[in-house]
């Protein structure tokens, strides 16, 4: 079966549990999307760009007005606007046009406008997100009005390696499914990226594909409250269609390369981040986290 047409299949049977896992996380809005654009809101200077925190709904909106020139609104206490410096222009352009190992492009570098996402392919929210957003902003990016652009951000793929480390001395059977967990995590951005390489125009079926399996798991865990299903799915979305599929992109590590590859996209993280966020915002970085601007390669 088409690839495609399993994902539009995989979205429809869990369309109704995406309303319990969304309800219970308060991430369904209660607005309608749209409406806030007719009370008004802030302009985007020419060397400007928009911040969101979180897996907020508004981001295909926001998304949508810097397409469109249209004022920003409905900003939130993690979500602003600034004013790109040269130091981060540089910082961009060099992620993104170099050979990066924790970037993914796709779509048209020449797009009018940039979309940049910090993900982390085991990141619940990330999940959420693409489950019940993504589909909103995917018309812009096919059409060429915006370049997508993904950022490796490790976050909760090093937690299972940090649970991994608690639960050695005392309960070694879990802490070798949690090393797999870790080491499956890691495994799956490889995946991406080797997927992005040799078939470009498959990345993002296989990221939205990814997440449909980690979202099977996240409904059940939600439903059953079980947190082994927490534990499980990075497994479960290691060895899923995409090993099964791109057989030239089965990648096992070692527990000691996974690490060196977190470390080393958060350090890059921690590179990019002060330029981009509020000092007074840092501490509350995490995944999923969007940049929107105008293309940068036309600043100045």
């Amino acid at each position: 079966m088409n690839q495609r047409i399993v994902i539009i299949v995989a979205v429809v049977v869990i369309a109704a549990a995406a309303v319990v896992v969304l309800s219970s996380l308060s991430i369904i809005p209660i607005s309608i999307p749209g409406i806030p654009q007719l009370m008004g809101g802030r302009s985007l200077p020419s060397n400007g760009y928009v911040y969101v925190i979180g897996a907020y709904p508004n981001v295909p909106i926001i998304v949508s007005d810097v397409v469109h020139g249209s004022p920003i609104s409905g900003l939130k206490g993690s979500e602003g606007i600034g004013s790109l410096s040269s130091g981060a222009i540089n910082a961009i352009l060099k992620m993104v046009k170099g050979n990066n190992s924790f970037v993914i492009t796709y779509g048209n570098p020449n797009a009018p406008v940039w979309l940049i996402e910090f993900l982390d392919p085991v990141c619940p929210y990330c999940t959420i997100f693409d489950v019940y957003n993504f589909s909103q902003i995917l018309p812009l990016i096919n059409s060429g009005k915006v370049y997508y652009i993904v950022i490796y951000f490790p976050t909760h793929a090093l937690g299972y390696y940090q649970n991994y480390l608690q639960a050695n001395a005392t309960n070694p059977a879990a802490a070798e499914v949690l090393l797999t967990a870790f080491n499956d995590s890691v495994a799956l951005w490889l995946q991406w990226k080797c997927i992005g390489a040799a078939k470009p125009g498959d990345v993002i079926n296989a990221i939205n594909y990814t997440y449909i399996i980690n979202f099977i798991y996240l409904v059940e865990y939600v439903m059953k409250n079980n947190q082994a299903y927490l534990v499980y799915y990075p497994i479960f979305s290691y060895n899923s269609l995409i090993n099964k599929t791109y057989p030239e992109c089965q990648i096992k590590l070692t527990p000691q390369q996974a690490l060196s590859i977190t470390n080393s996209a958060l350090n890059q993280i921690n590179e990019i981040v002060p330029l981009l966020i509020p000092k007074q915002l840092q501490s509350n970085v995490g995944t999923p986290m969007f940049i929107i601007m105008r293309n940068p390669q036309n600043a100045g």
